[in-house]
């Protein structure tokens, strides 16, 4: 449970009070962080705004979104990708990045140790960069230096503690690491933002610490040095810088996704940043005790922390400030202008009466309107009737049945002191499949989950949202237990009816936190099957980070 910080509990009373009399307060809390996005995309992860342009990926699907200002969601792009639930997170390319080789408004987007190149005006995707020494499958991050201190390059960090310099050609190098813990969301600071001005900035999630990377002979290709724990910080995901001045995007001028458990996108109005421009935000990814987000500045040659709460609740991922640096889109030309002299030549008044507003009409947003109406893609369509298949957490059954639901492959975990860490992703999944019985209340179904890699021991546990359904997925009265030691469930319901029955199971992915880490390789094969159902083997790999 989130502590309550004396901060928090005064600015909770003050907003108490003054909301009795009616009162409107601005100034507390610092933050005033708006839904914008819910349920869709599911699974927010990534986010990049550009004053005309908002962007989001998907956690288990390889679409990148396009949001407008009604939280209409279409297609931008699709990734080639995994086929697996990664944290895929973006970035758009500012005006400075130019000077390194890079077109600016294009868009890239890290997947595992590979980055990917959206084009801006085709949004075709291609291989831009494989990242050589990045061991990480998943959670890299990536930014541009919009300051010169690295060339205005790309900077994407990789997991387990490499920092990479991109240039526009490709070219990566390694420019610093392994350093920290479970490192994130890079930022190149101000030039003169105290002691670390002009360096990478790099959040260490599970070090609790951010971490900087300084280019001794800017803009060239180094040394490098890494400077450990500058600040302190719970559970950071990103570090970010605020543009000076501020820019927006619909009225927003800074978006968070939290992933798990809302599925949404939260957007900080441009007016909490009055006046901030050129400091920093820090914000944490879960709410642990001491999470928050929180404003950096400097005063005195020190950096000086502050709460910018409220946090948004939940699991907190990708976030962005919309970037005041990327150029606009440029307007497609139409052949409605090569018309205007000739009509104008035949028929002076009649002409010039249907020309103008014909140009004017088809110019400017014919290429945002075309977009709006376009249907959203479900996410890995599944063939309907399918027998089973393991969802990530927030999967109906109605999306199960009628073969929509997004299938999930794989869970990552982290080690420390031989022991698996509290952080497997995501959280929970389902195990859905479809029986048929006769009418009557002893109906048992028996589900297994084996092991066949042979490297570990631990179990995932059955937890609360696991249900069975009829055709019509309306619950039905039902009875399930596990044997904790096989991790087999069983399933005892009332079929009123004879016929097709859903069950979906829903296990605790962090279950197994605490358990002595697997051997080998690190990586684990679960099956899961339904006993006497032919074709209920699913299968689901526990990947080491």
């Amino acid at each position: 449970m989130k502590k309550i910080t004396l901060r928090t509990k005064i600015y909770l009373t003050i907003g108490a009070l003054l909301a009795l009399t009616g009162v409107f307060y601005a100034q507390f809390p610092p933050s005033h962080p708006v839904q914008f996005t819910s349920g869709n995309p599911p699974f927010p992860t990534g986010v990049a705004a550009a004053p005309d342009l908002f962007l989001v990926s998907e956690y288990c699907s390889e679409k990148v979104d396009k949001v407008d200002c009604n939280a209409n969601v279409t297609t931008y792009a699709t990734m080639p990708g995994f086929g697996s639930c990664r944290e895929k997170y973006l970035t758009i390319a500012p005006s400075q990045s130019a000077n390194a080789g890079f077109q600016p408004r294009d868009v890239f987007a890290t997947e595992g140790s590979f980055v990917f190149k959206i084009d801006a005006n085709t949004h075709a995707v291609t291989l831009f960069a494989a990242l050589q020494g990045c061991a990480a499958a998943d959670h890299n991050g990536i930014t541009f230096d919009h300051f010169g201190t690295f060339g205005n390059d790309m900077i994407v960090t990789c997991r387990e503690g490499n920092v990479f310099r991109v240039h526009g050609d490709g070219t990566s190098t390694l420019i610093a690491g392994p350093f920290g813990v479970d490192i994130e969301g890079p930022a190149v600071v101000p030039p003169g933002f105290g002691p670390h001005g002009g360096e990478i900035w790099v959040a260490d999630e599970d070090g609790n610490a951010v971490h900087a990377v300084r280019n001794t002979n800017p803009p060239g290709p180094g040394p490098y040095t890494v400077f450990p724990n500058i600040l302190s910080h719970v559970n950071p995901e990103g570090v970010f810088v605020i543009p000076s001045p501020p820019c927006a995007f619909c009225g927003n001028a800074f978006y968070q996704a939290e992933q798990q458990q809302f599925q949404l996108v939260w957007a900080y109005p441009l007016s909490d940043f009055t006046g901030l421009g050129g400091n920093v935000i820090i914000n944490s990814e879960s709410g642990v005790e001491g999470a928050d987000t929180s404003l950096v500045t400097v005063s005195g040659g020190n950096y000086v922390q502050s709460s910018f709460g409220p946090r948004p609740p939940g699991v907190n991922e990708g976030a962005y400030f919309v970037d005041c640096a990327v150029p606009t889109a440029t307007p497609t030309s139409t052949p409605t202008a090569t018309s205007t002299p000739t009509a104008t030549a035949t028929a002076t008044a009649t002409a010039t009466a249907t020309s103008t507003p014909t140009a004017t009409a088809t110019s400017t947003p014919t290429a945002t309107a075309t977009s709006t109406p376009t249907p959203t893609p479900t996410p890995t369509p599944t063939p309907p009737g399918r027998v089973s298949q393991i969802t990530p957490t927030g999967t109906t059954c109605a999306q199960f049945r009628d073969g929509t639901a997004a299938t999930l492959s794989n869970l990552n975990y982290s080690v420390a002191n031989g022991k698996i860490k509290n952080n497997v992703t995501p959280g929970v999944f389902f195990y859905w499949v479809s029986v048929t019985v006769p009418a009557g209340n002893n109906n048992i179904v028996t589900i297994t989950q084996t092991i066949t890699t042979g490297n570990f021991t631990g179990k995932f546990a059955f937890t609360s949202g696991s249900n069975v359904f009829d055709s019509n997925c309306n619950s039905v009265s039902e009875t399930i237990t596990q044997n904790t030691t096989t991790g087999t469930v069983t399933v005892n319901f009332n079929a009123p009816t004879a016929g097709t029955y859903i069950i979906g199971i829903k296990y605790n992915s962090k279950s197994i936190a605490g358990d002595n880490a697997p051997t080998g390789n690190g990586n684990v094969h679960y099956d899961f099957a339904t006993t006497g159902v032919p074709g209920s083997t699913q299968g689901l790999d526990l990947i080491k980070n």
